[in-house]
């Protein structure tokens, strides 16, 4: 069983009013086909990427795939007349397919997908015929006649708003594509067939970025969601051990003093910089992570870290500037701010250039200050990729 993702490049994009194929409207460094198409490769689940494209733009969109050395796009088809004519083109180029391959049709230009809605998708379809993402809606929706006199209002708690990826398996998708021809039927979109065969569809609910660059202001949003950092604040405290061989643990250095009181190495700076990025992507505190993994006997801070920095990586971040501050008589930090420094960089891949940190003493006044533990304060920035 093969995950293929079938990206379409193949509109025009006139409502844009770009005056050529919105897929290379540039989006800060690059254009938005690529940034799509990078996220795919990317994802660790998807096998091979199918791209449909216009006739007289496949030269340039294999450009694109051959300089940024895009390896798992198998093929670049032409596509149609209509978006249903051009998906079934990828459909019909799949080589050597097997019933029970999951397919994923994705719109070039939705490029701000996550890594966490492509898994959940492929997750559901094993279970389920098909799978959509969208996100639920958020307006008040009427219907109106043909005189445009409102005849209801719908309930929005049960209305969403479909985008893609739109999932299924090669055998279904097929076989509904097929009947849509035979019966001389056009979708508005792709899991429209399957609904035709009487097949269920899950809705999986995706974030509201994922949005399709159809008109100017949406160009202006996706601009605005790369500039924007999200931030996040956390912090951890822990005392120190007594009578206990314990090292600390600090940074994800050991240093030859006691160590924290703590079922795991009680690493508060590891801690505090987990719950900064966890909230600054709207999660949870680091226990609601690492307490199953602690009783299973994972003690390691950096083990719980490398959790966040997955979903992190899912959701579409990747970490800007890092600050730390500790606050503990002891041990001086002075002496270990570079090792920390340098352990942190390896740990979340970042230039040393982009952590700082800062420490005091206390001054006796907290206890911390007087030695008995150490509390850490984190923020992190956590840019779009």
């Amino acid at each position: 069983m093969a995950n293929i993702a079938i990206i379409t490049a193949a509109g025009i994009g006139r409502r844009i009013g770009a005056g050529f194929n919105k897929v290379f409207l540039m989006i800060k460094d690059m254009p938005v086909i690529l940034r799509t198409l990078k996220l795919f490769n990317d994802a660790a689940n998807i096998d091979k990427i199918i791209i449909t494209a216009r006739k007289e733009e496949i030269d340039q969109i294999r450009e694109i795939v051959d300089y940024n050395k895009l390896s798992k796009v198998n093929e670049i088809v032409e596509g149609g007349k209509e978006r249903q004519d051009s998906v079934y083109n990828g459909l019909k180029s799949v080589k050597n397919a097997k019933d029970d391959d999951i397919i994923l049709v994705h719109n070039g230009a939705n490029p701000f997908i996550d890594q966490n809605t492509i898994n959940l998708c492929i997750i559901n379809t094993t279970f389920d015929t098909a799978v959509a993402a969208g996100f639920k809606c958020r307006d008040t929706i009427k219907e109106a006649d043909e005189k445009g006199y409102v005849k209801k209002t719908l309930d929005r708690e049960k209305l969403w708003q479909i985008q893609t990826p739109q999932c299924f398996t090669y055998k279904m998708g097929m076989e509904a594509f097929k009947k849509a021809y035979e019966d001389g039927f056009y979708g508005t979109d792709d899991v429209m067939l399957i609904e035709r065969l009487g097949n269920k569809v899950k809705i999986v609910e995706c974030p509201y970025e994922n949005i399709k660059i159809t008109l100017s202001n949406d160009l202006d949003f996706g601009l605005q969601l790369l500039s924007n950092a999200r931030i996040g604040f956390g912090m951890d405290s822990h005392r120190f051990e007594r009578d206990s061989l314990k090292k600390l643990v600090l940074g994800g250095i050991i240093i030859d003093e006691p160590g924290f009181e703590a079922n795991s190495d009680g690493d508060v700076l590891l801690h505090a910089l987990f719950n900064a990025i966890s909230q600054g992507l709207g999660e949870m505190s680091i226990g609601h992570y690492a307490d199953d993994m602690c009783k299973n006997g994972i003690t390691e801070s950096r083990e719980y870290l490398k959790v966040i920095l997955k979903i992190m990586a899912e959701r579409g971040y990747k970490l800007g500037n890092v600050g730390i501050m500790l606050e503990g008589k002891k041990p001086r930090i002075f002496k270990y701010h570079d090792a920390i420094k340098e352990s942190l960089s390896k740990i979340l891949n970042i230039d040393k250039s982009m952590i700082g940190i800062t420490a005091t003493s206390g001054e006796d006044l907290t206890d911390f200050g007087r030695g008995l533990g150490m509390q850490c304060f984190c923020i992190v920035s956590l840019n779009k990729v």
